[in-house]
Formats: C-alpha cells, sequence, structure tokens
C-alpha cells in the first residue's frame, strides 16, 4: 500500500525544513507531484492497525506545527 501526505504549510506554524525533518525521521519520503510525501508499507493482515498507528504517529509529529494535511492511500 502506498500513503501519499499533502502538507499545507502556515506562516505562523513551524518551519517547514523542520516539519520536513520530522516527517523524514518517520519513513515519509518527499516526492514531486500532486502530493508532498509518500510512505510504502506492505498488505497484509493487520493493515488497518499499522495504519492507524502511522496515522497517529504523523498526528503526534505535527502536533503544534500549525500545518494542514490530507492523506490519500491505494494498493
Amino acid at each position: 500500500m502506498k500513503t501519499y501526505l499533502k502538507i499545507h504549510f502556515s506562516s505562523e506554524g513551524s518551519a517547514p525544513s523542520d516539519v520536513i525533518s520530522k516527517l523524514e525521521k518517520l519513513g515519509w519520503k518527499p516526492v514531486i507531484g500532486e502530493y508532498d510525501f509518500m510512505m510504502e508499507s506492505g498488505l497484509g493482515e493487520g493493515v488497518g492497525e499499522s495504519y492507524k498507528r502511522m496515522v497517529d504517529k504523523l498526528h503526534e509529529a505535527l502536533k503544534g506545527a500549525n500545518v494542514r494535511y490530507s492523506l490519500y492511500s491505494r494498493p
């Protein structure tokens, strides 16, 4: 499964370079195109639980950064 992430920065929030560093530490890879980052994970049993953990980690990393984000996943 591939999950794509789109970030909307705010001039009132964290520096984009700080946000990018946090995301890269979580395993997100910068991409060029409609989305800003991509993460690839294997399919199998427990995908729902691993997806929930990934989204929770993302949410926690971005907390307080004053950014908005959206996710799109596909097999």
